[in-house]
């Protein structure tokens, strides 16, 4: 695939589009997206941003920030999220977090045969579980070079009963009867804490993320289920890994400015215990008042995060 495939991206100005034709699964055909925006000066550093569940790539100050500061920057669309989603699709709708990993390679492969020879996997939420997973499988692979994780989804936030009872039995039913739809989500008052129609800054599709996504399936939830529990055993890493959170977490049915400075997705108890589970050359970092998508969070907060992302990849080449 060459650089004459990519087209002008229908969601974000100075942002080129490439799909990628995946092979079929059980639900018929399958893409999935790669974003590009060279770096303002001529680079062989890269970065890939994954984004999480109920998610896609929106996030035009970072390729700002990252193609300002040498980097060209990379995104994709995952199958069924965002610009990859298919009408005859199910949003999100995986059986294995493995069928992820054929839409990095997909990407990472493109991204190296463009002149890119160092590149770091960056990783938000449910894009952060798969993040490790793959570099965890790949661990000599010579397609990606080290990673970050923003926000890694590392354990459902969710009370004890549903997580040590009802997830087990759901992801249980799900071996035979994997298109069960499961109720539950993350807050509905996540998603107006970022839009700029409520009271956050950021302007992006609704209808590829919306503020309550729809039920997952009880496959997705047992393929959740088998990688955060594989991390919880512990996973060792070959390439250096950044780890970034927030430090506090907000639980609340009714709209208080405290969103605009928390997560509202994960249990930061369970991010600093679990993420102790990744082993190898891993910095953890703490951020104050950042959101759950630490390059969504106020200003200053994010300015700290590329800040710690910067000194520490330089630290690391």
């Amino acid at each position: 695939m060459g650089p004459s495939l990519y087209v002008r991206d229908s969601e974000i100005s100075g942002i080129e589009a490439l799909t990628i034709h995946q092979p079929d699964d059980y639900e018929g055909s399958v893409i999935c997206t790669l974003l590009r925006k060279k770096s303002i000066r001529f680079s062989v550093n890269a970065v890939l941003h994954i984004h999480g569940f109920n998610d896609y790539f929106f996030h035009y100050e970072a390729a700002e920030v990252f193609t300002e500061n040498g980097f060209n920057f990379y995104a994709v669309d995952l199958r069924k999220c965002g610009r990859s989603y298919l009408k005859h699709q199910k949003h999100d709708n995986i059986r294995r977090i493995e069928e992820y990993f054929e839409d990095l390679i997909s990407a990472l492969e493109i991204i190296k045969s463009e002149g890119n020879e160092n590149i770091t996997l960056i990783g938000h939420s449910l894009g952060g579980l798969v993040t490790v997973l793959f570099a965890e499988k790949y661990s000599d692979s010579v397609l990606f070079n080290d990673i970050f994780l923003n926000s890694p989804f590392l354990e459902q936030n969710k009370d004890i009963v549903t997580r040590k009872l009802l997830i087990p039995f759901v992801s249980f039913l799900a071996k035979k009867w994997p298109d069960i739809e499961i109720p539950g989500s993350f807050s509905k008052l996540y998603g107006p804490s970022i839009h700029n129609n409520d009271f956050g800054e950021w302007k992006y599709n609704l209808t590829y993320k919306p503020h309550s996504p729809a039920p997952v399936n009880s496959g997705w939830v047992r393929a959740v289920n088998i990688a955060q529990k594989k991390i919880r055993k512990g996973v060792k890493l070959y390439y250096p890994c950044l780890i970034m959170y927030s430090s506090k977490s907000i639980q609340s049915v009714k709209w208080t400015p405290d969103f605009l400075q928390a997560d509202a997705v994960l249990n930061i108890l369970h991010s600093r215990k679990y993420s102790k589970c990744i082993k190898g050359k891993v910095e953890i970092v703490e951020i104050e008042n950042a959101l759950h998508d630490l390059f969504l969070s106020g200003k200053e907060v994010r300015q700290k995060v590329y800040e710690h992302f910067f000194t520490w990849k330089s630290n690391n080449q």
